[in-house]
């Protein structure tokens, strides 16, 4: 493990002399990734090691400033508005986990503001949003073999649940989040042939053997399936098409009697008077 995403947070405790421990339950109170058991030791240490030199001055005092914009954290110890509202997220579970998920999937800054304020009622600026990924949760400063070590760690869901998430992008973020996807049947079936025409490529190279014959015959049987599908739904569109052009001309030649004809000029507003009457 060489990376964690709420790396900045951590260099900002440990200048604060936070033991290891101390560091690990302070992300636990924050809701943030843990440290993986096996290398928050190796961890801890390297980074207190990168943090050296340490200015004399306390880091609150002015003399210590260049220090902390040298290490990327001085707005962590002098917190403008924009990061003093990532707060608001951290204060909330649910919303935290959103954010998580949000962030993972590369939706941008602005929807997930948008979706906070809709969904929790916090009122949390696009540029706070991104201000959280830089200092809390960095997801473009790790490598896939750093999330492979903190994903098990992450709050509010296993492994399996945000991993989906980093694989699948912003459709499957979009999904977590539970925002409606409206995808035609063509668009879908281009995804899915897609994806056999890259398995396609992948294998090219093999020597012939069962297994290459076995992903041949898998990739042809699946494109058979695609094509059923699609010629299916075609055929099905064609028929509701039928239906109501026909519905449509029957309207068309059936028009309904006029009001004169059906009451005999009997009814309020026509101008004659009702016999009856």
């Amino acid at each position: 493990m060489t990376r964690h995403p709420s790396e900045l947070f951590i260099k900002m405790l440990i200048m604060q002399g936070k033991t290891r421990v101390a560091v690990e339950n302070l992300l636990a109170e924050h809701g943030l990734p843990g440290l993986p058991e096996e290398h928050a030791d190796e961890y801890y240490n390297r980074v207190s090691r990168a943090l050296n030199p340490r200015p004399a001055a306390p880091l609150a005092d002015p003399g210590s400033e260049l220090y902390l914009r040298e290490h990327n954290v001085y707005f962590l110890v002098h917190p403008d508005k924009t990061v003093a509202a990532c707060l608001r997220i951290l204060s909330s579970g649910a919303a935290k986990r959103d954010v998580y998920v949000s962030l993972l999937g590369r939706i941008p800054a602005e929807a997930i503001s948008a979706h906070l304020l809709e969904i929790y009622d916090l009122d949390v600026s696009p540029a706070s949003v991104s201000a959280f990924k830089h200092y809390y949760f960095d997801v473009d400063n790790m490598g896939h073999a750093d999330w492979e070590h903190v994903l098990p760690f992450m709050p509010s869901g296993d492994a399996a649940y945000y991993d989906s998430v980093l694989n699948g992008g912003a459709t499957v973020a979009a999904y977590r989040l539970g925002k409606e996807l409206n995808v035609s049947i063509r668009d879908a079936m281009r995804e899915a042939v897609t994806g056999l025409f890259v398995g396609l490529q992948e294998i090219r190279h093999w020597s012939a053997s069962p297994a290459k014959v076995k992903v041949l015959s898998d990739t042809v049987t699946a494109l058979a399936k695609a094509h059923g599908v699609i010629s299916t739904a075609d055929a099905e569109l064609a028929n509701v098409a039928d239906e109501l052009r026909q519905f449509k001309l029957a309207r068309n030649d059936k028009k309904p009697a006029a009001l004169e004809l059906l009451s005999g000029g009997h009814y309020s507003g026509s101008g004659k008077k009702n016999e009856a009457s």
